[in-house]
């Protein structure tokens, strides 16, 4: 469950990303209702088990059970505001009905870990993994310019890959990268997802790899994402 917005007086809009169809907008009657059945399943961050029928515009759910209600998630505002950033920019980059096979799963995995307090480090293996997913796979290993393989010295650009020092200045957007940012990129799209937790970046890494990700992220972007600002107002409050 990515989105969840009123419709009426009782009805939910729910947005969804399934392993088979991908995303998928649906209307969920009644659900705002206090005893209706649909109340708790159309929370958002819920994993459940949904009955759709397909409709002209909005699919009708029906039915749904719930996998994992997410309530730990929406209980911390810190973890509300991480989850919400990783589901609004699924939303932003995917089309409805367009399924790829292992961006449930990569949600899945990211907001479990995130739930288990490793959102920090969960959100930046998101963002470069869905990148991945999306056919937009950064490079990291030759300049994206000349072609040859890096060593040392690289600077990465916001169309996606890493620059050796002699053509920094051939392409534009171009940002500085240390060799602990570079090798982190490396490991947040390579491991398994499951390995990542043993990860502790120091946190001028951190700081740099955000930086990076955000301006990647902004060249694909149509529009400013919501969620992101109120996250970044989030961490300058938190000491």
């Amino acid at each position: 469950m990515i989105r969840v917005r009123n419709l009426g007086e009782a009805d939910r809009i729910v947005t969804l990303y399934t392993k088979e169809r991908g995303k998928l907008n649906t209307v969920a009657r009644g659900a705002r209702r206090i005893r209706n059945r649909l109340l708790s399943p159309t929370q958002v961050f819920t994993h459940g088990r949904y009955l759709i029928f397909p409709g002209k515009g909005l699919h009708n759910l029906s039915q749904a059970d719930i996998v994992h209600s997410g309530q730990a998630i929406r209980d911390d505002l810190e973890k509300f505001a991480y989850a919400s950033y990783v589901t609004e920019l699924l939303d932003a980059l995917t089309a409805e009905e367009d399924p790829t096979d292992r961006i449930f799963p990569l949600l899945a995995a990211t907001l479990s870990m995130g739930e288990g307090g490793r959102f920090k480090l969960a959100v930046r293996a998101f963002e470069i993994r869905l990148m991945r997913e999306l056919g937009y796979e950064p490079e990291l290993y030759q300049c994206l310019h000349c072609r040859q393989t890096l060593k040392s010295n690289v600077s990465f650009t916001e169309q996606g890959g890493a620059l050796c020092e002699k053509c920094v200045g051939h392409v534009p957007g171009s940002m500085s990268l240390t060799n602990g940012t570079w090798e982190l990129m490396k490991r947040l799209l390579e491991w398994e997802f499951s390995r990542l937790t043993v990860l502790h970046p120091d946190t001028s890494n951190e700081t740099e790899l955000r930086r990076v990700m955000r301006s990647y992220l902004d060249y694909r972007l149509e529009y400013p994402l919501k969620s992101l600002d109120f996250l970044e107002t989030l961490q300058g409050l938190t000491p």
